[in-house]
């Protein structure tokens, strides 16, 4: 990757700022079958699997 191709991506705090403005409080369903809520402390942790379709699942089912 060449410095302009770098210059293309944002920080990671960027995406972050989104996933808690647009997610925070909300409840979902994962593709694995499991449960999450963006905020709660006890709240699964959860992989985006990037392809074609995106798939979601908790970090458990994800190793």
């Amino acid at each position: 990757m060449n410095n302009k191709q770098k210059l293309r991506y944002q920080g990671p705090e960027v995406l972050q700022a989104i996933l808690q403005r647009e997610l925070y409080g909300k409840k979902f369903v994962l593709h694995c079958g499991h449960h999450i809520t963006f905020g709660a402390m006890l709240g699964n942790d959860l992989t985006v699997k990037n392809g074609k379709e995106f798939r979601v699942i908790c970090a458990v089912c994800g190793y």
